[in-house]
């Protein structure tokens, strides 16, 4: 675990689902120390299908 970049980058209290879903893609990239939660990825899923 990235101990340091979830010091520095904390998720937003009532983030939008835009700020969660950008927050769990940097995640991803600095530290992955947990994948991101089944809902969320069905709606990045569901978002990148409408785009094309």
């Amino acid at each position: 675990m990235n101990a340091a970049w979830h010091r520095r980058h904390p998720m937003p209290p009532k983030a939008t689902t835009e700020q969660r879903i950008a927050w769990h893609l940097q995640h991803a990239k600095q530290c992955g120390c947990r994948e991101i939660p089944p809902t969320l990825a069905a709606l990045m899923r569901k978002k990148k299908k409408k785009k094309g």
